[in-house]
């Protein structure tokens, strides 16, 4: 998507949009003075502007929480890799990982139950 497409999709100046990508907010691929928007670069676009526009998050907050949620993102990215990589295991080498995982919840909730008796 071409930079005036993104500007009517997201309804948003063009000032503030250049802004934010001076600030790195959104990083559109740069084409002979042109800045070309991928779906991720609008969905990024209409994030930030709801974080201001909507909801009221400051200029100072914006980088805070497009940083904790890129991070959300990438811990997503590999659970779902790691549970493909699961999904490969034979299933005897699964059994295993599921009697592992759920001996550490028995574990945990044992730590987590300190009421009297």
């Amino acid at each position: 998507m071409k930079f005036d497409e993104v500007l009517v999709s997201v309804d948003i100046g063009a000032s503030e949009l250049h802004a934010w990508i001076e600030q790195n907010w959104v990083l559109p691929v740069e084409e002979n003075g042109d800045f070309f928007f991928d779906d991720s670069d609008v969905a990024r676009v209409r994030l930030i502007a709801e974080l201001r526009n909507d909801l009221g998050v400051n200029e100072d907050a914006i980088p805070v929480v497009l940083r904790l949620l890129d991070q959300v993102y990438s811990l997503r990215r590999a659970l779902a890799e790691l549970n493909d990589a699961i999904h490969e295991l034979p299933e005897s080498a699964q059994e295993q990982l599921r009697d592992y995982l759920s001996d550490g919840e028995d574990e945990d909730e044992d730590e987590g139950d300190h009421t009297a008796h």
